[in-house]
């Protein structure tokens, strides 16, 4: 492959303009397979107590159907937006009740929001729990030979109360065991109709710096009804306007993030670093094809943008060096370039 060096000051001259579209057009087709990715509608599960999404009143069974104006079909649409109001000092929301038309507008005050994007989602942030799949306090499955076998549970016990209180989510009873490592738990189960009491002694096992607690068992899972499910996909043209729309979505998000990185509203710490996007390239590429091929239009927005910058080695900076020596070539009579050559050579010599 021949270097920058070799190439013509022609070549050279086009070759930013090839980086930037090239950067920029590989999230266009990325983002028309985009369309076909099945989507979760955005509907609250449920509303944490003293939370933003509680101060303004939104209520579990709530759609999310806009966020400042801008459709948002599914929950990633929804992440999108709210990802790029850090550091705003509200957003407006438009809401209605799941399967109806009636929307209203509520106001988030976005103030006091503490949201770390590598430590949370945008949504739980808020205080949101999405509507997901329903999870039981009934046992699928006990592993062999673990702390649940060997305290007697077995596949279909219902778990009524743990330490006498009652079990209504089993989210509770997974950081119960979690945060007990080694510690005794009275279990009251229900067994084929008939109650039993057990007790359960979670094993440990390292995890985030401290020990936590696991017995080895899977829950009930009641899958998400099909209303809750939403795929977008569109016919070629049609794919081709939206997977535009997307790719200027995210191309406006990018430039947002690096303007209140400058004025100082969004912190360092809320831009994922290469560490990030090889994680995050990793897990996506595990979902499938459909679920990698947008992550690489996000990366390839974000790559185009910075590409922009006036720094060495980077579009902006060739753009600008090439500028620059154009300028100052025309400034100057050929007669005085050669003088000033040979007189650079001569002090060279010596």
């Amino acid at each position: 492959m021949p270097s920058i060096i070799n190439l013509s000051a022609n070549e050279r001259r086009l070759l930013p303009q090839v980086r930037l579209q090239t950067s920029f057009l590989l999230s266009l087709p990325t983002g028309w397979f985009y369309y076909g990715v099945p989507g979760v509608r955005p509907v609250v599960g449920e509303i944490a107590a003293n939370s933003i999404a509680a101060e303004a009143q939104i209520a579990p069974g709530t759609e999310l159907k806009a966020v400042d104006g801008i459709e948002t079909p599914d929950w990633d649409a929804v992440r999108l937006q709210l990802v790029d109001k850090i550091g705003d000092e509200s957003t407006t929301i438009t809401v209605a009740p799941f399967g109806s038309d009636q929307r209203r507008d509520v106001k988030l005050d976005l103030r006091h929001w503490a949201f770390e994007p590598d430590k949370e989602d945008p949504v739980s942030s808020l205080g949101i729990r999405p509507r997901g799949p329903q999870i039981e306090p009934v046992l699928e499955n006990v592993q062999p030979n673990s702390a649940a076998s060997k305290a007697g549970l077995q596949a279909g016990d219902r778990i009524v109360k743990v330490d006498g209180q009652p079990l209504t989510q089993w989210v509770t009873f997974v950081m119960l065991v979690r945060d007990n490592p080694g510690k005794s738990l009275a279990l009251e189960i229900e067994r084929q109709g008939s109650p039993l009491s057990l007790t359960l002694i979670p094993e440990s096992k390292p995890g985030n710096g401290k020990a936590i607690g696991f017995v080895g068992i899977e829950p009930k899972v009641i899958p998400l009804p099909d209303e809750y499910k939403v795929v977008r996909q569109y016919g070629p043209f049609n794919a081709i306007v939206e997977a535009t729309d997307k790719t200027w979505q995210l191309m406006k998000l990018t430039v947002s993030m690096l303007g209140k990185l400058i004025t100082g509203d969004v912190k360092l710490n809320n831009l994922s670093g290469p560490i990030s996007i090889a994680k995050g390239a990793g897990m996506t590429a595990e979902l499938g094809v459909v679920y990698y091929l947008p992550f690489l239009a996000l990366i390839s927005v974000n790559l185009g943008i910075i590409n922009l910058f006036p720094c060495p080695y980077l579009t902006g900076g060739i753009c600008c060096s090439l500028r620059s020596k154009r300028s100052r070539a025309d400034r100057y009579p050929s007669g005085f370039k050669t003088f000033v050559i040979a007189l650079a050579r001569f002090c060279w010599c010596c």
